[in-house]
C-alpha cells in the first residue's frame, strides 16, 4: 500500500514538473509546512533523502549532474516550521534521470528511506512546487 502511495505521489510530482513547456524542467522543489511536533522526523527524513541523492546521483559537470540541492527551514511560526526544498539540474535530462533513479531505488536498496517520506505529500503547501529559477549563484 505504501509503495502504491509513493508511486502515485511521484506521478503527481513528475507530471507537474514536466507539464508546462514554458517552464524550465531543470528544477524540482516544494515548500513544506510542518507541525512543530514533526520537525525532528522531517529533518531526519530530508537528510536521509539528501544522502540518497548524494550517494546515487551524478554531480556537477557529470552527464545529468545535480547542480545543487538546498533544503532550508525557517524558525517556528504559528505552530509550524516552513521548509523550502530546491533541486536543480543543468539540463532537463538531469531531472529525468533523478526520476529514473527514484523508480529504481524506491522499491530496492533505498526502500526504507522512501517509506519515511510520507510527509513530502502530507505537509506540502499546495501549489508550492519550485519549477523555475529566477536567480542563482553557484560558485
Amino acid at each position: 500500500m505504501l509503495r502504491l502511495f509513493l508511486t502515485i505521489a511521484n506521478i503527481i510530482i513528475t507530471g507537474s514538473a514536466f507539464a508546462g513547456s514554458e517552464i524550465p524542467t531543470t528544477n524540482w522543489g516544494a515548500v513544506l509546512k510542518v507541525p512543530l511536533d514533526q520537525v525532528a522526523t522531517v529533518d531526519k527524513g530530508l537528510i536521509e533523502w539528501g544522502n540518497w541523492i548524494k550517494e546515487t546521483h551524478p554531480m556537477g559537470d557529470e552527464a545529468n549532474g545535480l547542480d545543487s540541492l538546498t533544503i532550508t527551514k525557517g524558525n517556528p511560526t504559528g505552530g509550524h516550521v516552513y521548509y523550502v526544498i530546491v533541486e536543480r539540474y543543468d539540463t532537463p535530462d538531469g531531472l529525468k534521470n533523478h526520476q529514473s533513479l527514484y523508480y529504481r531505488d524506491s522499491g530496492g536498496a533505498y526502500a526504507s528511506t522512501f517509506s519515511k517520506l510520507y510527509f513530502m505529500q502530507a505537509y506540502r503547501v499546495s501549489g508550492s512546487e519550485q519549477k523555475k529559477t529566477v536567480f542563482s549563484i553557484v560558485p
